[in-house]
């Protein structure tokens, strides 16, 4: 009996973790990466343990989801990434591509953001440039998500 409980706890960890290499489908051959105007190679500021007051913005990890997967924020608002479940994440900024299975082939960092995540320690960036910042969990090949700042 115990052998039939272990076994079925390894098939069912077994199907959680390849769950996690999924991820919303995207068409093959998409990539991620900075806007023309190399908004990505200008930092802003960032920090832990941020809270969304004032001019702020939130994305939810959720699911090995990031909730809303593009946001749209004017220059100088404080984005604040969430953790919802008990899944470690990161945001990290770069460019990637993406393979035929909608996951991330091959990805760069660009070094504006590389944050980990965790429940109960947000995490947050004040994009002050306008542009297109494109973002990524590095654990999980299938979250990703972009910010869009407007002037």
């Amino acid at each position: 009996m115990r052998r039939a409980r272990y076994a079925l706890s390894v098939v069912a960890l077994g199907g959680l973790a390849l769950a996690g290499c999924s991820g919303p489908s995207e068409q093959s051959g998409q990539s991620g990466g900075a806007s023309s105007d190399g908004a990505h190679g200008t930092p802003g500021h960032h920090g832990a343990d941020a809270s969304a007051s004032g001019n702020a913005s939130a994305v939810t990890t959720k699911l090995l989801d990031f909730t809303p997967e593009n946001l749209t924020v004017t220059a100088g608002t404080t984005v604040v990434w969430k953790v919802a479940d008990d899944i470690g994440h990161t945001v990290t900024t770069g460019t990637f591509t993406l393979g035929g299975e909608g996951l991330r082939s091959a990805e760069e960092p660009d070094g504006v953001l590389d944050m980990p995540l965790a429940k109960g320690k947000n995490v947050s960036h004040t994009f002050d440039k306008p542009g297109t910042y494109t973002y990524y969990c590095s654990i999980h090949k299938g979250m990703n998500g972009e910010v869009t700042v407007m002037p």
